[in-house]
Formats: C-alpha cells, sequence, structure tokens
C-alpha cells in the first residue's frame, strides 16, 4: 500500500498534494494517507476523496491521525 505522509505541510499545499498522490494511485487502492491529529487535514482529505467517490476509514480504531482510501462497494 501506498503512503504520504502530510506532516508539515501547509493546510493550503495539502489539498494538491493529497488531489495529485490520490490521481496517481487511482489504480493502486488502497492507499494511506497520514494526517496526524489536524481535523483541518483530515477534511482535505475527504473532500479530495469524495470529489473522486472514494471511501474513507480510519485504520483502527487507536489510529485516527492516518486514513485509508478505498473505493467505493
Amino acid at each position: 500500500m501506498d503512503i504520504i505522509d502530510l506532516h508539515g505541510l501547509k493546510h493550503s499545499d495539502g489539498k494538491l498534494k493529497v488531489l495529485l498522490f490520490i490521481e496517481k494511485n487511482l489504480d493502486n487502492l488502497p492507499i494511506e494517507i497520514i494526517t496526524g491529529n489536524s481535523i483541518e487535514m483530515q477534511k482535505i482529505v475527504k473532500d479530495v476523496a469524495d470529489s473522486f467517490e472514494l471511501k474513507i476509514s480510519f485504520p483502527n480504531h487507536k489510529n485516527l491521525g492516518s486514513l485509508i482510501i478505498t473505493e467505493k462497494y
């Protein structure tokens, strides 16, 4: 699974980085996007994933700083 870590990125840079990462990996899902605890960065990831009609989930109930992106079934 491909992973991208958004720690240290400005929110304004995050959207483009997430968009390009998802586009690059559309045929290679699932992918993981590490957001840390930033609610704003998680919202950016969710908004971009929603635009591709992809499913978003947490890897487990203890790790809320990372999102797994998969196809909707």
